[in-house]
């Protein structure tokens, strides 16, 4: 976190004085300089965080390569550095720099627990994960213990990755771990990144004021030899990790500018005394909470955090955004496109579509640079997102994904009662006469009585899937999600 706190801080000190951003040039009128890290969720430009940045002139980088647009993807956590105009909400980049958090090969898959250890490092997928266009289906089934992946997304004070994004690897790509240092034994060059051991005799140890790291320095390594047997990588590359947007390429200090930083809260005492993916942040009275409330801050929870730094490097947020879980899930045809109110129907369900919404393109188009105006009326669509406002059966849209034609259905929701065998979620009719049931526990594979089923259903997050009747979902497969699904 050190790499990235110090590169804002020549931006603001410029902007304070009236001069350039980092790359040199001059502000713009009503610009001000910014450095903001979050996942990226749509091309043509690159957005980050909610604000589209121009890139016609940045450079981008990826695992430390200089890379073009196409080399980066949806999902992945990036630092932009730049400018943005808070009256127009746009932004222009001076750098894109992408950090996988680790390259490797799965060693093992937890499909019950939803995780994949790589290099040693723990990855949690959910809902949110993205997958490479390579991995089909684009789910924790689609891979493989032996897998070469890389995985993007942000560690908790575990070091567990809640993985954002995971792809196939290059075959050109070195192994690649970040994360924090531990057990460092300068006698033997070795050190620890949670579960792998790092042995760094032989390797190219550069940008550490001592020479060498040290315990707690959040650090990138690279090497091409890994020993499985005891999760031991010989490194070529120990550096610090320039991946805070508190910090400049330079490694000064920013003192003020703004700070924008997607991630998980962690060693959080108090809503004035808590931290994000590392770097401290503290709310006043004035800071503005978007999804939520400074109550419902705890350790974990996924925000967005807006704000400048005080003299002591601390976060001062004028804004945090309480990120909501994506409990609801539509897949079908599109329908009722409306490209100007960013609006379409999917099982004559509405859904909004805003500067937040992930956009993927998994159909045989595979475009990257992918947005609404890309979806027709017809095309098979799957949405995850949360309805907004509560209560009226209306769905916010945090990814937005086109499908390969299909006429499956899926839906998942809050369930509402109706007249067994019939229930409804979000509005949408099903009929579960011809369906089986299961739990979240037992994954539906065991099974469930539709009697039992109705019974327990009430109040709970329940997914079917199935084919159209009309505007009806005939569902074939039921089952209530357990809170460990969600």
């Amino acid at each position: 976190m050190k790499g990235i706190i110090a590169s804002l801080t020549a931006l603001a000190m410029l902007v304070a004085c009236g001069g350039g951003s980092s790359s040199g040039t001059t502000l713009a009128a009503g610009m001000q300089s910014v450095a903001t890290s979050g996942t990226i969720t749509a091309f043509g430009s690159v957005y980050v965080n909610g604000v589209r940045y121009g890139i016609s002139s940045a450079s981008l980088h990826k695992n430390g390569r200089v890379v073009v647009q196409s080399a980066l993807a949806v999902g992945e956590v990036a630092l932009v550095r730049g400018q943005h105009s808070a009256q127009s909400g746009q932004g222009v980049a001076s750098s894109v720099d992408v950090e996988d958090n680790v390259i490797g090969p799965i060693a093992s898959i937890d499909a019950a627990g939803g995780k994949i250890e790589v290099l040693g490092q723990s990855a949690l997928v959910t809902a949110g994960t993205s997958f490479g266009q390579g991995i089909t289906p684009a789910d924790l089934t689609g891979l493989a213990v032996g897998d070469a992946v890389e995985v993007s997304g942000f560690a908790d004070a575990t070091g567990t990755i809640t993985a954002t994004r995971i792809g196939r690897a290059e075959t050109n790509d070195p192994l690649q771990v970040l994360g924090k240092v531990a057990g460092f034994d300068g006698t033997n060059h070795s050190f620890m990144v949670n579960g792998l051991t790092v042995d760094f005799g032989s390797a190219s140890v550069t940008g550490f004021t001592s020479g060498a790291p040290a315990n707690d320095d959040l650090v990138v390594v690279r090497g091409t030899s890994f020993d499985a047997a005891v999760v031991k990588l010989t490194a070529a590359s120990v550096m610090p990790a320039d991946t805070d947007p508190r910090e400049s390429g330079d490694g000064q200090h920013a003192e003020t500018g703004t700070v924008e930083l997607e991630g998980l809260v962690m060693n959080f005492n108090a809503a004035t005394d808590f931290e994000v993916d590392g770097a401290k942040v503290t709310t006043t009275a004035s800071t503005l909470f978007e999804g939520g409330a400074a109550t419902d801050l705890a350790n974990g929870l996924r925000v967005e955090v807006r704000g400048a730094l005080d003299a002591n490097q601390v976060l001062v947020a004028d804004k945090i955004e309480i990120r909501r879980i994506a409990v609801v899930e539509l897949e079908s045809i599109a329908a009722n496109l409306d490209a100007v109110n960013s609006k379409l129907q999917v099982l004559g369900v509405t859904v909004t579509v805003d500067a937040n919404t992930r956009f993927e393109d998994r159909s045989s188009a595979q475009l990257q640079m992918f947005t609404l105006a890309d979806v027709a009326n017809g095309d098979t669509i799957e949405v995850r997102g949360y309805e907004s406002p509560v209560g009226s059966g209306q769905v916010l849209a945090t990814r937005l994904e086109r499908l390969p034609p299909s006429i499956e259905v899926q839906l998942r929701g809050l369930y509402a009662a109706s007249t067994p065998p019939q229930f409804t979620i979000l509005g949408v009719l099903v009929d579960a006469s011809g369906a089986s049931f299961g739990h979240g526990e037992d994954g539906g594979q065991q099974g469930m009585a539709s009697g039992d089923f109705f019974t327990q259903a009430a109040g709970q997050l329940v997914e079917v899937r199935g084919t159209l009747s009309g505007t009806m979902v005939m569902a074939a497969e039921v089952r209530i999600e357990s809170q460990e699904d969600r």
